[in-house]
């Protein structure tokens, strides 16, 4: 039996149980996740949480709607069961009698058969780093290495930070300016994420540095699960020029290779970005996005 559950309703414990016993889970889930970029999330539990499925909702025009949480790559159902793919068939029944409009990504053990749901595929590329570290380097780009061989030839330093609020404020005064939709409460929920990280010792952060100790761009680390996400990053126009980017994931891959860890990139639909990530030989693979658009008519006509 799958129950709906309000927020103050949830077995925080319960819940993250399940995620930790699911045979993919993923840190997006965890109910201090969730907490920091989504407030007030409820759920879908079925009996003792055995299976969870979160939702990520607001209210437009007086209508409840599910979208994805900026900052939280894909969610969809949990289960603690020991199976390949999840049934979801259960989980959007219920949805579709809560809600009118589902804008939301899922994890890949997900599998969709039901024909009245609109399904994308979307990229995640990713790295297995458990081959020594030559070998891994064997299956760069040629690009990549040429890229790395001008990083090589720069007065870089690399080092290990703890300080969200740097690589938030260099990213907003770069990138950041030609992503609007991105607000203020969503780099506050971002910077929870990464300082809890901190605290737990999941999160790690290098930043480059040239030889004025000048920013030149910087990225975050959270590892959870055997799973290392590339989860936030931030580069400067001078960053971009010496390649420093390519240095801290060549860094990155050099201390962890030979381990049981993938390096998640979370990849993208974005071509360029998706170059980028492969150019480190990491792998294309594919998770499901799901739309149920049952709104009237003149609220689909105000939403376009």
């Amino acid at each position: 039996m799958i129950k709906y559950l309000q927020h103050g309703e949830i077995n925080k414990k319960k819940w993250d149980d399940c995620i930790n016993l699911s045979p993919l889970g993923l840190v997006y889930a965890l109910s201090w996740y969730l907490d920091a970029v989504h407030p007030g999330w409820e759920a879908l539990v079925e009996n003792d949480y055995e299976g969870v499925f979160p939702l990520t909702s607001g209210k437009k025009f007086g209508i409840n709607y599910l979208y994805q949480p900026f900052f939280n790559q894909k969610l969809g159902a949990f289960s603690r069961k020991p199976c390949e793919y999840i049934n979801i068939n259960p989980y959007l029944e219920a949805l579709g009698k809560r809600f009118r409009y589902v804008d939301i990504k899922l994890n890949r053990a997900i599998r969709i058969t039901v024909k009245d749901f609109q399904v994308n595929m979307n990229i995640n590329i990713e790295l297995d780093l458990s081959d020594d570290l030559e070998t891994l380097r064997s299956n760069y780009s040629e690009n990549a290495i040429q890229n790395l061989r001008k990083f090589n030839g720069e007065n870089i330093v690399l080092n290990e930070e703890k300080d969200s609020d740097l690589l938030i404020r260099m990213f907003r005064s770069n990138m950041g300016k030609t992503l609007p939709k991105i607000k203020d409460i969503h780099y506050s929920g971002l910077k929870k994420v990464m300082d809890t990280a901190f605290d737990k010792r999941t999160g790690r952060m290098f930043v480059a540095k040239n030889q004025k100790d000048r920013f030149l761009a910087g990225a975050f680390f959270i590892t959870c699960y055997k799973r290392a996400v590339f989860l936030f990053s931030a580069n400067t126009e001078e960053g971009r020029e010496k390649r420093a980017m390519y240095g801290i994931i060549d860094s990155f891959i050099e201390e962890n290779a030979g381990k049981k860890l993938i390096l998640d990139f979370e990849g993208s639909n974005d071509k360029n970005l998706a170059r980028f990530y492969k150019s480190f030989g990491g792998k294309v693979f594919y998770y499901p996005g799901l739309r149920i658009n049952k709104l009237p008519r003149i609220i689909r006509w105000l939403k376009k």
